[in-house]
């Protein structure tokens, strides 16, 4: 059951996204359906006194397991269009209620049998065995698809195989009751049929998709379409949009990849050294390596899958001054204690706006702060809004990242200040304002193009909440932000 509840959250990622919406949602479910087998269980083992009851729960479970990958292909769509919290839930009763119900009902069932081998003398013992092994069980469950099947095979195939494993058991427990190969053949026939409507109904590739495959954190998708000259290729991750660029030249594609130019608006507009936090579609960071090529640019992304994807896709290997490092933000900057940049650029998400909440607090940016020169400035991509009630997250940013730096300004992308957009701060040791209001800029340079977005102070959202790693309500501050 820990195999398919661990999977089960990266079927429903990319339609539901990584909120803690879907964690809750999943987990609920399959507690609920676990209460609900575990009362059956005792009920059925009392009124069936035979050994191939294990057998038919596993079998029931075996099958149902097969039609997980089916129903979703066939549902998922339809039922993301629900909302993040009854979307959630109701695939989840779809897809695992049932499976969940007589997996439950399998320990129980198993205590009383193994009870009666001991003459009902040692009915503690019994749970107390069962019980342990079933502990075990989920550990060796967990372990396996975190360390190793996540990493190793596509989701579908492991419920394959999670589901050809319970079918195998539930045969053992037929022949353990001594059950005929005739009495067994429904059971195995049925296996047989819900593996093959299962494997034909494997979702379609969307148009485009040039390049998919299952990570051990995302499910990654390329696509690439043709506008004029412009060939946008895309990266997405789970449900995200990660990044893009022009694929016949390297260039930006979006809007706000542009505001690493930010960091050029003190003189000299020069960058030394740059460090992106979240690799995206290494747009930004092949960019900073063109407009300046003897920059040393570090990129940190714990998907080490998704630096494979830039080196075949988003020309990563041409340019050799770009360095990506596969792991955590803030471990790479414990292991680089005294390395120092005059740029970093955090982009880092995890689904729909889903922030690691790890990198949004105050320790996280005076760590920031630690690591840039005298000069240097930290820009941060936030997907939120500067008014109105989605604005929660950027205020308690902005009160969370003045606390390491004293001075930061805000850019909005987007037209409406109360819609989502990307919203960029720009933080530094030093006054920022007369780079931004007191100048004067070319009208059409990219300057102004960047200035314009500037929002004013006496317009930025307020708060005095600061996110901290004791206390740190950021996902559930972005859940709000999508219910809105």
């Amino acid at each position: 059951m820990m195999v398919i509840e661990i999977c089960a959250y990266r079927l429903l990622a990319p339609f539901f996204g990584n909120s803690v919406y879907t964690w809750t949602a999943l987990i609920g479910v399959i507690l609920i359906a676990f209460s609900a087998g575990g009362y059956l269980g005792g009920h059925l083992a009392d009124r069936k006194m035979a050994l191939d009851l294990l057998g038919w729960l596993l079998a029931g479970s075996a099958v149902l397991t097969f039609f997980i990958p089916a129903l979703h292909t066939v549902f998922a769509v339809g039922m993301s269009a629900q909302g993040l919290i009854a979307g959630p839930v109701m695939i989840s009763l779809l897809l695992f209620a049932i499976p969940g119900i007589l997996l439950g009902a399998v320990s129980p069932a198993a205590v009383r049998f193994y009870s009666l081998t001991l003459k009902d003398t040692h009915v503690g013992a019994a749970a107390g065995t069962i019980s342990m092994l079933g502990s075990l069980g989920s550990f060796v469950g967990t372990f396996l698809s975190g360390f190793f099947l996540l990493s190793t095979f596509g989701v579908r195939s492991i419920f394959f195989g999670t589901a050809a494993l319970l079918l195998l058991l539930a045969i053992a427990a037929f022949v353990l009751a001594k059950n005929t190969l005739k009495q067994q053949a429904p059971v195995i026939l049925s296996g047989l049929f819900a593996f093959g409507m299962s494997w034909m109904t494997a979702p379609k590739p969307k148009p485009g998709v040039i390049y998919e495959h299952e990570s051990f954190y995302h499910h990654i998708e390329v696509s690439e379409r043709s506008e004029g000259n412009v060939k946008r290729r895309i990266l997405q991750l789970d449900s995200t949009m990660e990044g893009g660029m022009d694929a016949n030249t390297g260039d930006l594609i979006l809007p706000y990849q542009q505001y690493w130019k930010l960091a050029l608006l003190r003189e000299p507009a020069k960058v030394g050294s740059a460090l992106f936090i979240g690799a995206g579609a290494f747009g930004m960071p092949e960019n900073v390596s063109r407009e300046f090529p003897e920059a040393a640019v570090d990129v940190v992304e714990i998907d080490p899958q998704v630096i494979e994807v830039g080196r075949k896709f988003f020309k990563l290997d041409e340019h050799p001054h770009v360095k990506a490092h596969a792991g955590d933000a803030r471990r790479y900057l414990l292991q680089n204690g005294g390395k120092k940049w005059d740029l970093i650029f955090g982009d880092a998400y995890n689904g729909i706006r889903q922030i690691p909440p790890h990198l949004a607090t105050q320790e996280f940016y005076q760590q920031i702060a630690d690591h840039l020169e005298p000069k240097g400035v930290f820009i941060m991509n936030l997907i939120a809004s500067i008014s109105g009630p989605k604005a929660e997250l950027t205020s308690g940013m902005i009160a969370t990242v003045r606390k390491a730096f004293p001075y930061v300004e805000v850019f909005a992308v987007g037209y409406r200040r109360d819609e989502t957009q990307n919203v960029i701060l720009m933080a530094a040791r030093e006054d920022l304002k007369p780079l931004i209001v007191d100048r004067y800029v070319k009208q059409g340079s990219w300057q102004e193009q960047l200035i314009r977005t500037h929002v004013p102070a006496g317009t930025v959202p307020r708060s005095t909440y600061v996110f901290t790693d004791d206390h740190n309500p950021v996902d559930a501050i972005i859940a709000r932000g999508l219910l809105e």
